[in-house]
């Protein structure tokens, strides 16, 4: 009930901008910039509101995994504020927001996971273009040559026991989680396939890590190895070897 009342409060919000925009826009042109801005700040703050709101009742009933909060979350918030950002602008900011919210809500379980059964899904936009080695189905083939970080993912995961996999969309993703059946997973990709991924299997916790792109979209991508170490580490409770 909660959730809806969120919902609705958001809608509500949202039409009533909708019906004093012309107004705003022929009086206080200069404004209009500022108001969408707050209203968005607003609609963030709902959503981070309500998520600590299922962090609190869960703590309290001490329930054992995050799916149900991840469900209400994404069924009545992600959604509506997704399309107010959308149609602000924000869509990007929007999309990082809810990623971290997401990871917080695995991490603050503190779960603590055996490494062979993590999985490391990583999108085929990493790969140098140039590289003659297909890794998609084993990427044990890399060469490791060091012009792209599929040679550094591999060092890190072999010595931290667990297991890497390159997918090319989100049918192979579904495929490869199906064959290894992990009991987690750290997910590389841009915004829009993260989301979409962490969607795709929950409840199974996932802790999602944008790539960057240097070179526009799906084009050598690049990854942060610190902070896939970091994730490694905290959901593990295991410390390894730095290489």
């Amino acid at each position: 009930m909660s959730g809806t009342a969120a919902a609705c409060i958001i809608l509500i919000l949202f039409l009533l901008y909708k019906l004093i925009e012309p107004g705003l826009l022929f009086y206080v042109p200069e404004l209009t910039p500022v108001i969408r801005l707050a209203l968005l700040v607003l609609m963030i703050v709902l959503g981070m509101l309500y998520a600590l709101l299922l962090i609190c009742i869960s703590a309290s009933f001490k329930i054992r995994n995050c799916s149900v909060l991840l469900l209400y979350y994404l069924q009545y918030l992600f959604p509506a504020v997704k399309l107010i950002g959308k149609w602000m602008g924000y869509t990007q900011a929007v999309c990082h927001a809810y990623i971290h919210v997401m990871n917080r809500l695995v991490l603050q379980k503190k779960i603590q996971i055996a490494p062979e059964s993590i999985l490391v899904l990583v999108p085929h936009c990493l790969q140098w273009d140039k590289c003659p080695h297909k890794i998609t189905r084993d990427v044990s083939n890399c060469r490791q040559c060091g012009h792209c970080p599929i040679g550094t993912l591999l060092t890190v995961t072999r010595s931290m026991h667990t297991s890497l996999a390159v997918a090319t969309g989100g049918t192979l993703a579904r495929q490869i989680i199906q064959q290894n059946h992990p009991k987690a997973i750290i997910a590389i990709a841009c915004e829009r396939d993260l989301i979409s991924g962490m969607e795709d299997v929950m409840p199974l916790p996932v802790l999602g890590l944008l790539n960057s792109r240097p070179n526009g979209p799906c084009l050598n991508t690049d990854v942060d190895i610190t902070a896939l170490r970091n994730l490694l580490t905290t959901i593990t409770g295991e410390e390894y070897e730095r290489t």
